[in-house]
């Protein structure tokens, strides 16, 4: 049971280092509390025909597709109204250059056809010490937001209220510019949330970009930079041919 200003038992057990505190509330502009880093990985699918098996295990990893696409049509009804005003700290060339540039911003781009696969790919979310916190199953052709936002969304319903989160993300600058925009996440989450881009894919991005994403430029996260989801893909490597084959319930296991 979570205590009054503190992290779920579950984090906790995740990370000690991050979660283990008592004192939340560091200042967004100062580096914050947490800093957590979200890739997608589209080696790690599941092929239609390895069918699946009767339900044995609860995943304790991996959120529910109900909750991606819970926020799915959350994202739908919003983009169907106009774009709030917002004092952009980009200019809109620039991310739309960003937005360009990316696969991972391209929420059409195909990277994987869905006739042979049903789960195309994995979403992770991890700790600054390269530890996973979360997954989700990518369940379409391209990296689309909603699963970066279910997952720092899941996140955030485990932390204190005051806690603040800085997340990384290739494009985060693309990610930050929508939830301005559009009413996707509660007010309660979005002001205790910053984004920046990953170091390793922070040089791709427009300099006007950079000077306000680019880790490497942002006051208080010193060497946080987003490459532990690469290490992460690098441990699960051997992992891909096993998951496209079993059935659907054994890779949550």
């Amino acid at each position: 049971m979570q205590s009054p200003g503190t992290c779920a038992p579950l984090l906790v057990q995740r990370c000690l280092a991050c979660f283990g505190g008592s004192v939340f509330g560091r200042p967004l502009a100062g580096g914050g509390d947490i800093h957590v880093a979200t890739d997608g990985n589209f080696h790690h699918r599941h092929r239609r025909s390895a069918g699946d098996c009767p339900t044995f295990y609860d995943p304790v990893y991996f959120i529910s597709k109900a909750q991606v696409d819970a926020v799915r049509r959350r994202i739908e009804r919003a983009c169907k109204r106009q774009p709030r005003k917002h004092k952009a700290p980009v200019p809109d060339e620039a991310i739309d250059q960003c937005q360009t540039s990316y696969k991972a911003a391209d929420a059409k781009k195909k990277k994987v056809t869905m006739d042979s696969f049903d789960d195309t790919g994995l979403m992770a979310l991890i700790c600054r010490h390269d530890i996973p916190l979360f997954f989700a199953n990518i369940d379409t052709p391209g990296e689309q937001q909603k699963y970066s936002i279910a997952l720092i969304e899941h996140l955030f319903s485990l932390l204190p209220p005051q806690a603040n989160v800085v997340t990384l993300y290739d494009v985060g600058c693309v990610l930050s510019c929508s939830l301005d925009q559009y009413d996707i996440l509660d007010s309660s989450i979005t002001s205790h949330v910053r984004f920046a881009t990953t170091a390793m894919h922070a040089y791709g991005h427009e300099w006007a970009c950079q000077l306000v994403y680019n880790p490497r430029l942002v006051v208080g996260l010193g060497l946080s930079d987003g490459k532990g989801t690469e290490q992460l893909w690098s441990r699960f490597i051997r992992l891909i041919g096993i998951e496209c084959t079993s059935s659907v319930s054994q890779p949550l296991y």
